[in-house]
């Protein structure tokens, strides 16, 4: 076993990295990772557990370069800052207890998170005031980006739709159904007499858009369940559909509007490019600035 880890793991017992004498404890490690697994749980992917501890690693030890020369550059934990997002996590749950318990399931004590809450505003500020600050993307480079992204900046063809639903329980009995159906044949024989469509709606929906009159707004493919989908986009303006039914009972639905797929034009989207431009070369000038850290850098790592 090499001289230089006995003496790490005499001194940080609990160390699976140094950064300039720094350690990076095996708890924040932990964490990290349980973090990560969960993020990529909900997006339904899996990665392999030795691969994902390296990058997680990986990430610790930039955070930890990027935050040492924060401090070098004068930037530290702001008390205002950091008391003021601790009483926003707070007022997530109901109770103190609610609180300590959701931070010891997440591997946190109250002053861990105050520490990182500390490291992560020092360290935000800096990357603020030192590297974004300092950056910027000409009209040009927007434009550019705009003409050579066509697809990016394409708007679906939309809809917009009122309706008349009468509910049934999922999984719904056959008499709860047969009932539901003579409710919204009912309801058709009035619509086919000429009542208003937006008044039945109030009056027999069980939706809560009924309070709107049944109106659904503007909505593209693939927002809404596949049967009320298809009867949608099939219609015509002013028109009415047949019954449809999908999981949540019977509908009749009214086109109000229809909007073709179109560009978005590039004044509507001029923020967005800016912001979204702007933070790549954000992250460009990190990797540079985290590169060149390490190459000045000592790093014991012992995992």
């Amino acid at each position: 076993m090499p001289a230089a880890f006995c003496i790490a793991t005499d001194l940080y017992p609990d160390t699976v990295a140094l950064v300039n004498g720094s350690p990076i404890g095996s708890e924040a490690l932990e964490r990290k990772v349980k973090e990560a697994v969960a993020q990529l749980g909900a997006r339904g992917q899996t990665a392999d557990e030795e691969t994902l501890r390296k990058e997680v690693l990986e990430s610790l030890i930039n955070n930890e370069l990027i935050y040492q020369e924060s401090t070098r550059a004068g930037y530290g934990a702001n008390e205002i800052k950091i008391e003021m997002q601790v009483a926003t996590i707070k007022g997530q749950f109901g109770t103190e207890d609610q609180f300590l318990d959701a931070l010891e399931e997440r591997g946190y004590t109250e002053d861990s998170l105050r520490d990182e809450i500390g490291r992560l505003i020092a360290i935000d500020d800096y990357i603020s005031d030192e590297i974004a600050a300092r950056i910027t993307v000409t009209e040009d480079i927007m434009l550019r980006y705009y003409k050579e992204n066509p697809k990016v900046f394409l708007e679906p063809e939309t809809v917009r739709a009122r309706h008349i639903l009468v509910s049934v329980d999922d999984p719904p009995d056959e008499r709860q159904k047969k009932e539901a159906l003579r409710k919204i044949k009912v309801v058709k024989k009035k619509l086919v007499k000429g009542e208003e469509f937006e008044s039945l709606a109030r009056e027999f929906s069980d939706c809560p858009s009924s309070a709107q009159g049944g109106d659904l707004g503007f909505f593209m493919r693939g927002q809404m369940v596949q049967p009320f989908e298809d009867a949608a986009f099939a219609l015509e303006k002013g028109e009415i559909s047949d019954i449809v039914e999908t999981r949540y009972g019977y509908h009749l639905i009214k086109l109000e509007d229809r909007r073709p797929e179109q560009t978005i034009p590039y004044e509507n989207v001029k923020g967005d490019i800016e912001q979204y431009l702007g933070e790549q070369k954000v992250f460009e000038a990190l990797k540079v600035l985290v590169e060149g850290l390490k190459e000045k850098a000592t790093i014991e790592r012992y995992m």
